[in-house]
């Protein structure tokens, strides 16, 4: 469901957070998991190069916020451009609000902009089942997916990418990382009996046995400008469909998404 609270969502470089929104966006990391140490925390945010942060409309407080750090790599010869995921958190509150995904969407697809002859992916690691549907529901060219096997290049390049960051603690025949304990509380998106039901699901539980002790499942999405365009489509389509009865008579033949698509698109900012 979607929230009705709003938030904007800001791209800069870690240097510049001031140290209140540093300690914000470290209550609410604390808050979601359990196991962490804020040295620890601190270390890997200055290890990226970007960081998004989510504020609330009205009270500007720090409510999300997603690390990042984007990068060159190198597997068997062939040049690629890396998009790599780092800690990550929205309140709950907040779920179902476009600003974040939105902000990093559009980063994604400027890597794509940037780097017409290399290709961009998007590198995530999981141990919750929200972060996994954010790439499996989103980017169709994405591995390990639920319903076909990872070709060989694409493996090896999980491989190689986790191998690097993370080194002996990366298990290679699983294809995750293990964690130092540090684990999602289980009230933040519990895996119900309902949320089981979805095939994504079952197939992440499948694939990393071991996420309730914290282990992340290493994935990989191939960013593209066509599969960038099929997900803004897809939101103004949401919001076309759920907003429409509001603008049009009760009477008024309702056109199809797609009638609208163009003029969505031109003013995405404002309206999603």
């Amino acid at each position: 469901m979607k929230s009705k609270k709003k938030l904007v969502t800001e791209e800069t470089q870690p240097q510049l957070l001031k140290a209140d929104e540093i300690e914000a966006m470290w209550l609410l990391y604390s808050s979601s998991y359990e196991n962490v140490r804020k040295e620890v925390f601190l270390k890997d945010l200055m290890e990226k190069n970007r960081v998004f942060v989510s504020r609330d409309c009205v009270s500007k407080q720090v409510k999300g916020f997603s690390t990042a750090a984007i990068y060159d790599h190198e597997h068997e010869g062939r040049k690629v451009r890396i998009y790599f995921s780092g800690d990550t958190m929205i309140s709950p509150e907040y779920w179902g609000t476009r600003s974040f995904h939105r902000a990093v969407l559009f980063r994604l697809l400027k890597e794509a902009v940037m780097n017409p002859f290399r290709p961009v992916y998007w590198f995530l690691i999981c141990s919750g089942y929200r972060t996994y549907l954010s790439m499996a529901r989103n980017i169709a060219e994405h591995w390990p997916h639920f319903q076909k096997p990872t070709p060989k290049w694409e493996k090896g390049l999980i491989d190689s990418l986790s191998a690097k960051r993370f080194g002996k603690d990366f298990v290679a025949d699983r294809g995750v990382i293990r964690t130092e304990g540090v684990i999602v509380k289980t009230s933040i998106a519990p895996f119900t009996a309902e949320v089981m039901k979805i095939p994504e699901v079952q197939f992440f539980v499948r694939a990393n046995p071991g996420y309730l002790q914290g282990d992340e499942l290493a994935m990989i999405g191939k960013i593209s400008l066509w599969g960038g365009f099929q997900i803004v489509k897809k939101w103004v389509d949401r919001f076309v469909m759920s907003n429409i009865d509001a603008f049009l008579p009760p009477k008024v033949l309702r056109p199809k998404p797609a009638f609208v698509i163009t003029l969505a698109v031109l003013s995405l900012f404002q309206i999603i």
